[in-house]
């Protein structure tokens, strides 16, 4: 037998410390929430995102998200605006794509969201992203 890891131990345990670390950090302030371009999508949009983040940190957690957080996580396209807007440093960007995994059926969890139908969304959005942002904010974002 090999002393080898089994494919994906490694990206599994780094999954697993980042979830403890931001379920630590996060003060779910709703900050994240409040600047994301893409929030207002959502099929279930809500007014202040201290409503919003614990949703997402449940789900983080395996429970059941809130409508508004399962609506947020189906929208996210990972922008990394959120980042800066984090007081504690969180990376809401990788909260977001972490709970979108476990959202998804992913880490072991119950699926909560389906994957958009619509296979060319993540393309238009990229590319009306394009059309609204600067040379150094596209840097950024893609």
């Amino acid at each position: 037998m090999s002393d080898r890891p089994v494919i994906g131990q490694r990206q599994k345990e780094f999954q697993a410390r980042e979830v403890e670390r931001i379920l630590g950090a996060c003060t779910q302030c709703g900050k994240c929430y409040e600047v994301c371009p893409m929030a207002h999508y959502s099929k279930a949009p809500a007014t202040d995102g201290k409503a919003v983040v614990p949703g997402v940190l449940a789900v983080l957690r395996g429970e059941q998200g809130s409508p508004e957080a399962l609506g947020w996580i189906a929208v996210c396209t990972r922008s990394g605006v959120c980042v800066p807007a984090c007081p504690e440093n969180v990376d809401p960007k990788m909260m977001m794509r972490l709970a979108r995994m476990t959202a998804l059926g992913g880490r072991e969890a119950p699926k909560q969201i389906s994957v958009p139908e619509d296979r060319d969304y993540f393309d238009r959005v990229r590319a009306f992203a394009k059309l609204q942002l600067t040379d150094d904010e596209l840097k950024d974002w893609t």
